[in-house]
């Protein structure tokens, strides 16, 4: 027998079509690894540390949310989307006790090779982290996207983190205009999808100078904000002028064998350029040699990815710390200089951890995920009361989240949602708009769909209550076999994940019936869905 699409499509949202996600065996937690710590051996760590916080603290953790909320804020993390509504009856209708932490391990695994990624988290982490090495006011900006698909392929194949810091650290830019490359390798063309080449993007899209490179690569790798001490020795920090310019001077060349030595800029009119001869951060005197064996950026990657320094490591964590959970794990992930270490104990060894794991960045992300701090509700209260890391704040999701988001709530697929060229589509003009509202960090977003929908005025925006357009808002309205009460609620759930409240209901349910025809009960449900995507909850994770 053929079924009708859309009825298939309703009774997929009602939740009465066949589920696609079998239950989870009943069984106890994981033998503790003769290696390196599971990673849910890694979230009950995580969860013991912060148990004995809380008590330091005389404060109770926040209640665990429930599970629409967690299933929202796990696919809105590791896929860059809220989940359907099919897929959502599924997970709450799910009565196994283990169902959280196995659809962690869903949303990452790729199927057959459960040591990688799966392609959606690979895609949508790396543009979260590109955003991280390519904030808004780097001068190539704009080359930032065409870094992502090296990215993702570094997240699909888990690749151990040092091990990418070093690519992006020893890839050096070959000056003909071709392309990028590593030291000496034949050049590549333009926008090539060769991966080594592609790393080089990030030089272009900080600045290719040896200041705009040290300034990003301490910044990003180390959690240190070096740039102040450019032009003058830091205002707030230890750091001097020389600091900054010895790293620079490491990186004034590709192949140096001897000791860099760069000139500063003239801040002063009539005075003289000084020299800064190769030195490392927190070293006190400058390098007398390069190894034979070594170039000077080689020297640099060695001692920045080394398991002796003391910022690498656990500024990787407290970047996908604050990532996954709305703040670092110790201060601001680009102050880390300036924490003290006892603000820093739980990073530090958190960072110990990841180290021994082999820089293993899955394994990191579905620890964090899988323990109980993470799956804490977010505390009401006011700004103060919220201060410390065991309190989590909202969210707001990044552009390329919200557009794949509204893609998802109505049912439009990528083909239709974007048919432009790659850099030129709907999608991209989207995320363009809302980025004028971003500051330097994913965290740091402060943009609203209200406005970024009315900057557009496109497509996108009159599907959103278009009955021809979304097949969601279609399959709702036209489903007959659903009560108005059944039909608001689907499209709560489609939009943000939770039923409505019983005094939502009553309104909308009368709003609805007030409608003397069928093409204005239409509407209604239409304007419903318009609200909710406008509505702040839907730009949130909660």
């Amino acid at each position: 027998m053929v079924r009708n699409p859309l009825s298939l499509l309703a009774a997929l949202l009602l939740g009465v079509a066949s589920s696609s996600f079998s239950p989870a065996d009943e069984r106890q937690p994981a033998e503790k690894s003769a290696v390196k710590m599971t990673a849910q051996e890694l979230a009950d760590w995580i969860d013991k540390r912060f148990e004995e916080e809380y008590q330091k603290a005389g404060t109770k953790p926040g209640e665990l949310v429930d599970d629409a909320t967690f299933l929202r804020r796990v696919y809105l993390d590791l896929q860059g989307r809220i989940p359907t509504v099919a897929q959502l009856r599924d997970f709450m209708s799910e009565e196994s006790s283990f169902k959280r932490q196995d659809y962690v391990d869903r949303l990452l695994t790729r199927e057959k090779r459960p040591e990688q990624f799966s392609k959606r988290s690979a895609d949508h982490l790396a543009r979260v982290w590109r955003r991280i090495m390519v904030p808004a006011a780097s001068p190539g900006v704009g080359f930032g996207p065409q870094l992502d698909p090296w990215l993702a392929k570094q997240f699909s194949a888990n690749t151990p983190y040092d091990q990418v810091a070093r690519k992006l650290l020893l890839v050096s830019p070959i000056q003909n205009g071709r392309g990028l490359s590593f030291g000496g390798a034949v050049p590549a063309e333009p926008m090539t999808p060769d991966p080594d080449a592609a790393a080089g993007v990030f030089q272009q899209a900080v600045g290719q100078s040896p200041e705009n490179l040290a300034a990003a690569y301490v910044r990003v790798f180390l959690g240190v904000r070096l740039h102040c001490a450019q032009c003058h020795d830091h205002p707030s920090a230890d750091w001097k002028r020389d600091d900054f310019w010895g790293v620079a001077a490491l990186l004034s060349t590709d192949n140096a064998k001897n000791p860099a030595a760069v000139k500063a800029p003239v801040i002063t009119p009539g005075t003289e350029q000084i020299s800064y001869t190769a030195k490392l951060l927190w070293e006190k005197e400058p390098l007398k040699e390069v190894p034979a064996n070594k170039s000077s950026r080689e020297l640099l990657a060695d001692w920045m990815v080394s398991k002796d320094n003391p910022n690498f490591a656990a500024t990787a964590v407290n970047r996908v710390w604050q990532y996954l959970c709305g703040r670092g794990l110790a201060g601001s992930v680009d102050n880390l200089d300036q924490v003290s270490p006892q603000e820093r104990k739980i990073l530090d060894d958190l960072a110990k951890l990841f180290v021994e794991s082999g820089y293993d960045v899955r394994w990191l992300i579905t620890g964090i995920c899988k323990s109980k701090v993470y799956q804490q509700g977010v505390m009401q209260g006011t700004e103060t009361e919220q201060e410390g890391f065991v309190h989590r704040p909202l969210k707001a999701l990044l552009p390329e989240q919200v557009f794949d988001s509204l893609e998802q709530a109505l049912s439009l697929p990528v083909a239709v949602a974007d048919k432009g060229p790659r850099f030129n589509g709907e999608r991209e003009q989207f995320v363009a708009r809302m980025n004028e509202s971003t500051t330097e960090t994913p965290a740091d977003f402060k943009g609203g769909i209200p406005q970024a929908l009315m900057l557009m005025n496109g497509k996108l925006t009159a599907d959103a209550t278009s009955l021809d357009s979304s097949r969601t808002l279609r399959a709702v309205v036209e489903a007959p076999f659903l009560s108005n009460e059944q039909k608001i609620e689907t499209l709560y759930l489609a939009a943000i994940t939770r039923k409505p409240r019983a005094e939502e209901m009553e309104y909308l349910k009368s709003h609805v019936a007030s409608k003397a025809t069928d093409e204005e009960r239409k509407q209604a449900y239409a304007e419903i869905m318009w609200g909710l995507l406008n509505g702040p909850e839907f730009v949130l994770s909660r």
